[in-house]
């Protein structure tokens, strides 16, 4: 009795030991863990289902995947595997069993164990029962992965790098093909990604890479074996798609050979605006377009078909506006076309900061067609331009901008449409005056003065200002308004530019004096010196 209670305290121990490489090195991948004893094999799973696996063993040179992770109910064991193996007695039993060419393991004192291209999972189970079976006395035993194989593999078809490549045994199949692409996918239009052929053996399996990437089907992106051989054929069918797609992206994808729209369409993902009780396919070989519903889905796609998913009518548009300046939060925000009003957008962001100047907040809108409630006839509508005086229909011509102050419309009627801004400056009391004046810098704002007056405070126009020309700014985040020289406001900028009269005698007529009456002198100099 003595015996059994000191047998049944030291076990843990090993087993602790065992784990922490008091035996050799860590051990790779571990994963799920088979016990075989008296009451039959029981699986441990002290890992998630996908066991990170080192690539301490992995050979110079191999290409690694980008998930290096071994599930292991599809890894596939063959050769060049190694497994380790722990009989948990007094004393503990160690192995390590390395599979070869023909599949099978030498298991010193247990013999040879069939275990070439079965499941990770299936391995380890044959593994420890096997090891079990041939034991005197009823025994623990664990099992577990310590290196992976190395696969070399054919690649061919419409890749960049064609030709025989090794692997890690823990690539998988869309792994390998960005490996011999320069790390992209080949095109959809040009490469069957949906029908890439993969020959193990005498078994040819058809897998679509795309299902993998957008329906998560993992069955198609199954791992590299030694001796595999893919083949990415050209694309021979191709439909293309466009309208409410989110993804993937519209454009010309490759069909299987009858495929229905159903299935086809089973790998995009939608927006939630589509009309998907509407799908229009166009079929250039009969000129004509048919309309399909959910419940008839079965019709069969043709080479070149066109698929058109629509918006659903009287459905308004979700876009995103972006508010910046004095808000709680700026950045972009969701709306809805027509529907979310100015108010909304900045409540939505935080509301106006304390220094926020609310009286000069704008939404500056591209001006495409200028809607009704928004005449040319209402207060303080500017086009956004550097140019004094620019009209509205000018603005329109030429793709440019309104500005909507909200001081002047109610935020709450005033909607937004795609491509708005709103902007709320920072609360400013000074002008600032440059150009040609004689003391130009910043002077505190007075309410219903004019440009003149700035003038004055600045001292007044320099010899050389061009007094006809005045121009006054406002800058509304990087966009810039011309207003009139009577409609300062704070911040404003209030510029004086230098005269045409000046210019030309700056920058023409002086340097000719000057040229002329250096010549004059050389040539006096030349005069004299020809005299002596």
């Amino acid at each position: 009795m003595k015996l059994k209670t000191v047998h049944s305290a030291i076990k843990p121990i090993l087993i602790f030991a065992i784990f922490t490489g008091v035996f050799g090195q860590p051990m790779r991948g571990a994963g799920p863990l088979f016990r075989a004893g008296a009451g039959g094999t029981d699986v441990f799973d002290f890992s998630s289902a996908h066991t990170p696996s080192t690539h301490s063993f992995t050979q110079s040179g191999t290409i690694l995947p980008a998930d290096n992770s071994i599930n292991p109910h599809e890894y596939m064991i063959g050769s060049g595997d190694v497994f380790f193996i722990t009989v948990v007695e007094s004393p503990s039993m160690r192995y390590t069993a390395a599979v070869d060419l023909t599949g099978r393991a030498f298991i010193q004192n247990v013999g040879l164990i069939e275990i070439g291209k079965i499941s990770y999972t299936d391995a380890k189970k044959v593994i420890a029962e096997h090891v079990a079976s041939i034991l005197r006395n009823p025994s623990e035993v664990y099992v577990t992965l310590i290196q992976t194989k190395n696969a070399t593999v054919s690649v061919t078809g419409k890749v960049h790098i064609p030709g025989s490549h090794e692997f890690s045994g823990t690539t998988r199949l869309l792994d390998a093909i960005l490996a011999v692409n320069n790390g992209e996918l080949p095109l959809a239009s040009e490469a069957n990604l949906r029908e890439i052929v993969y020959q193990s053996g005498d078994t040819t399996i058809m897998y679509d890479i795309l299902a993998y990437l957008h329906q998560g089907d993992r069955t198609q992106n199954p791992y590299l074996y030694p001796g595999d051989r893919i083949r990415i054929n050209p694309t021979t069918a191709n439909v293309f798609i466009s309208g409410a797609v989110k993804n993937p992206p519209s454009g010309f994808y490759p069909i299987k050979e009858g495929e229905t729209l159903g299935e086809f369409l089973s790998m995009f993902t939608f927006d939630n605006i589509a009309d998907t009780e509407r799908i229009i396919v166009y079929q250039p070989s009969a000129n004509s377009q048919k309309t399909f519903g959910t419940s008839e889905m079965d019709y069969v796609l043709n080479d070149l078909d066109a698929i058109t998913i629509p918006v659903r009518q009287n459905m308004p548009g979700i876009f995103t506006v972006h508010i910046s300046g004095e808000i709680g939060s700026p950045g972009y925000y969701p709306i809805i076309e027509n529907v979310t009003s100015a108010r909304q957008l900045i409540d939505m962001a935080g509301g106006p900061r304390e220094t926020a100047n609310m009286a000069q907040a704008v939404v500056i809108r591209p001006i495409r067609s200028l809607p009704d409630r928004f005449s040319a006839n209402a207060p303080h509508l500017n086009a956004v331009r550097p140019e004094r005086g620019s009209s509205i229909s000018m603005a329109s011509a030429s793709q440019d901008y309104t500005i909507i102050k909200l001081i002047h419309y109610n935020a709450d009627r005033v909607m937004l449409e795609p491509g708005d801004r709103i902007v709320i400056p920072k609360t400013d009391t000074f002008v600032y005056i440059s150009g040609a004046v004689k003391n130009p810098g910043a002077y505190p704002f007075m309410r219903g003065r004019d440009a003149r007056y700035y003038i004055s405070q600045a001292g007044g126009f320099s010899s050389n200002a061009d007094k006809s020309n005045i121009q006054v700014f406002m800058r509304y985040g990087d966009l810039v308004q011309s207003v009139e020289t009577r409609c300062v406001e704070p911040g404003g900028v209030i510029v004086v530019p230098t005269s045409t009269q000046y210019k030309v005698l700056t920058q023409v007529v002086l340097p000719l004096i000057s040229a002329v009456m250096m010549t004059a002198t050389v040539a006096i100099s030349i005069i004299s010196v020809t005299r002596q």
